[in-house]
Parts: C-alpha cells; structure tokens; sequence
C-alpha cells in the first residue's frame, strides 16, 4: 500500500477527504468532508489567503454535490455534476468551466494538503437547474447555497408627495408576501436569500421610517415602522422583471390595503389566558389516518400552557382538561368567568385536496372597530378626535367585537411566529367565529395546521412537532403582550 493511500485512510477515518490521493489516471470519489460544527450543509467559511477571499474546494464539491476526479501526476482536480465540469490545477489561477476558460485573478492554493479555490469562481458557474446558486456572503464571511426562491438584493428607496416607494430586485417577487399589517410592526417575507444591504436610515419625508431584518425559518423577512400618516399600502409583483414594489400611500388608493388599525403602546396586561381545545367527546374534529383533532388540540394546549406559564406571570386556564364535548356558549362561560384577558381557540383545518396546507387565524373584523373599543358608524369616523364614546347596546354574542382591535393585533402576533418560523403559510380572516360568541375578551380562533396535508400531519404528530407547534404559538402569545 502506498503512503498516499495510507493517508488518505487515516483522512477518511475522521471524516475529512484528502484530494492529494496519488492514484494513477482519473479516479472518482464523492465522499466530501464533513462539515463542522457551526458550517450547516449549505454554507461554508471562507478563508483569507494573501488578503484575497478562498473556498474550500471540499466545500465546494459538497455543496454542489458533485463528484470529483483528482490526477496526482498533473496535480489537476475535476468536478462534475450533472453536464458541467469544473477543472481546476494548483497555482494555477485558471479554471476551466464546460468550454469555458476563466481567470481567477489569483491561483488555486494548497493550505494543509487541501485545494482552495478564490471565491470568485463562484460568480462564473452555470446558471440552470442542474447546479444549485452560490452567494458570497462577505458580511457573514461565508460562501451559502441560494434556496430555490433566489436572491433578494437591496431595496431602492423613492419618495414622493403621495407615496414612499421601496423597490426590490428578487428572483421570485411572487412568493413575497405581507405577514402582518401593523404600522409599527409592518411585517414582509420572501423566500430568497438577502444579498444586499439596508440603508442606515430613510431620506427626508419618507413614510417608512426604519427597516430592520428579523429572524425567519427560511427565507428573509423585515419589519418596517410606518409613518401613522400613511393611510394604506400597495404590493407590486413583477415576475418577469424580477422586482417586487412596496409602495406607501398617504391616501387610499384603488387596489390598496388599509393597515390594521393600531393598539395604544406598551405592554398589555395578561393576568389570565384561556385555551379552548376545540371538539372532544363525541366530536372528533378532523380525522386523518388515525389523528383526531379533539386529542391533537388538548395536548397541544397543555404544551402552550407549559411555555406560557414559564414565560409570563399569568393565570392559564383550559377550557377542558379531558376528553369532553363542550358547547361553545360553555366554552365562553368558562372565559368570561375566570375574566380573561385574551381567549385562544385551538383547532386543526382538514380540506378535500392535500395541496391545501398551513394555518389559518380567524378574529373578530376590526375595520368596524377604532383602538379602545369604540365602535365605528355614520357619526363617528377614524379620524374623529377623541371624545364621549356613544353607547352602544351589542347582542350577548357579539360583544367579542368590542375587542376587535386587540384581537387582530393578537391575530397577527401569532400567525406571525408561525411563519416566521417555517409553520406557514398562513391566512388571516376577520370573522367572528363560533367558538368565539359571547366571549368578551380579545380572541383567536387559530387552525393551527391541516391534517389533511401529509407534511403537516406527519409533523404535528410527531413529539417534536407539535412541541415546536406550542412553542411558536406561545412566542406570538407572549410578543402579542409585550406590544413591540
């Protein structure tokens, strides 16, 4: 055995691969060196060499899942993948790529037996199917595999006397969507990788205020302040030019959505919260291969009632602790005795066609409603200044919709960690719904999943799922309450 192969063991054995094998003639190998702790399968550091950016060519090879070719006598390694090539040689600084020939602009380096490659290579591979997208990420000081949604660049920001205007190049404007519609909290996501930056603050006169990025499973989200000014605003997806168009108005527009309305600052006061599993007993809810609905929901109500007791000095009561059927004006009675503060119906969505998925909120309509409970008519209007709220006489079962302000901001607060963390997608509905007559506190009734789709099934089914479920519904919970 010759001492270029004994090595190579000794290197497999720990999970790193050599690429100095001395083999004679082309000799595949797919074993890529296992990433450690703190890369992720889809990322990799990138070093400095002689002041100019390097990736492992290790690194590069697992990330494209290609296969590679190493000739010891001319010190030349390919990788393949599909129908693309990448040869490349040490101190060598051109690669040829398919038919390609590219100067790098510095050689292929070896660093500890181990090709490296500069970075730039990166920018010249193939652009189809068969290869995924690398990005140098130069902030995080790592090269990162693009998901399939693509890119995010940086926005453009545009002001004018009726509208502020933020512009996006992204590779799939159609995945954007606005998760919640809060002024303070404004919320976007999109399923591409952000590759620009943000400007450090707005031009003179703008609507939006600030744009920070938030955490999200997936994807990149931000949340923009807007001006209390701003009346309504406008989502522009344009697919074929790869750009997606925030537009914030002054006045409502034709095609343009109100922001919901807001709720005083601060944080609310959450002495005590109701969960209301929904069905039990005779009534099972949902039922797929097995999973019922009535057990799904009661024990993810003990879980979310384990993490808001650690999270929040309050009182959690469920509206049953056992396998019973209950009707919804019991349900209510159980709420409006213990005076709770916030009311939080858990259900799971179940539709005819499996492609139906994610989770759907459903609050009393808060477009009738202005921050406070006062009620909106032909008297009084948005913009009245504050004064003698008129009384007004509601039916027993639809004094929840006093609460419609704080219900939706509760609403979004929850739907909001749901998507922000991979649960989604999600829907909001203003609807006074059934399980929710009678109550009077802010209320949510959310469907927290669809059983009769097979990702959601399998997931909220298992331990682990339905835990991460509770903990997410639970974060939105406990943002909901701190306001900011």
């Amino acid at each position: 055995m010759s001492r270029g192969v004994r090595r190579g063991m000794r290197w497999a054995a720990v999970a790193v691969v050599a690429i100095s094998i001395a083999l004679a003639g082309d000799a595949p190998s797919a074993d890529w060196r296992t990433p450690v702790r703190g890369e992720g399968p889809d990322q990799a550091p990138v070093r400095l060499i002689d002041q100019r950016p390097y990736l492992a060519v290790n690194d590069l090879g697992r990330m494209i899942d290609a296969t590679k070719f190493w000739r010891a006598d001319l010190r030349r390694l390919v990788l393949r993948r599909g129908p693309h090539t990448i040869m490349l040689a040490a101190d060598n600084p051109f690669v040829v790529v398919d038919d390609r020939t590219l100067y790098l602009g510095a050689p292929v380096r070896t660093v500890a037996g181990e090709l490296h490659v500069p970075v730039a290579l990166i920018d010249s591979l193939p652009f189809d199917s068969t290869l995924v997208r690398l990005f140098h990420d130069r902030r995080g000081g790592r090269v990162v595999v693009l998901p399939p949604s693509g890119g995010l660049g940086s926005p453009r920001v545009a002001v004018g006397a009726r509208a502020t205007s933020l512009v996006f190049t992204a590779d799939r404007p159609d995945e954007a969507l606005v998760v919640t519609r809060d002024r303070a909290h404004f919320r976007l996501r999109f399923g591409g990788f952000f590759t620009g930056t943000l400007p450090d603050s707005m031009p003179a006169g703008s609507l939006v205020r600030r744009v920070r990025p938030i955490a999200v499973a997936g994807g990149t989200a931000f949340e923009l302040e807007i001006d209390p000014a701003a009346a309504a605003f406008r989502l522009g997806q344009d697919t074929g030019a790869r750009r997606l168009t925030l537009e914030v108005l002054r006045e409502p527009a034709r095609g343009a959505e109100a922001f919901a309305p807001g709720a005083p600052p601060g944080p609310r006061r959450l002495d005590v919260i109701v969960l209301d599993p929904g069905h039990g007993g005779d009534d099972p809810g949902v039922v797929v291969d097995g999973a019922m609905e009535k057990d799904l929901t009661l024990e993810l109500a003990r879980l979310i009632k384990n993490d808001l007791e650690r999270a929040l000095r309050a009182r959690v009561v469920l509206t049953r602790g056992d396998d019973r059927s209950l009707r919804p004006e019991a349900r209510a009675e159980v709420a409006n005795r213990v005076r709770a503060d916030l009311v939080l119906a858990l259900h799971f969505d179940g539709f005819e066609h499996a492609a139906a998925r994610g989770a759907t909120g459903y609050c009393a309509p808060a477009t009738y409603a202005a921050p406070g409970g006062r009620f909106l008519s032909g008297d009084a209007e948005a913009g009245d200044p504050p004064g003698p709220a008129p009384v007004v006489l509601l039916p027993w079962r639809d004094v929840g919709s006093r609460h419609a302000v704080e219900s939706r901001a509760l609403t979004e607060a929850v739907l909001s960690a749901l998507e922000l963390r991979g649960l989604g997608p999600t829907r909001l509905r203003e609807r006074l719904p059934v399980d929710l007559l009678g109550v009077n506190a802010p209320g949510l009734l959310l469907e927290c999943a669809t059983l009769t789709s097979p990702a959601d099934l399998d997931r909220v089914t298992q331990r682990a799922g339905l835990r991460e479920l509770a903990a997410s519904i639970a974060a939105g919970v406990v943002a909901y309450q701190a306001n900011r």
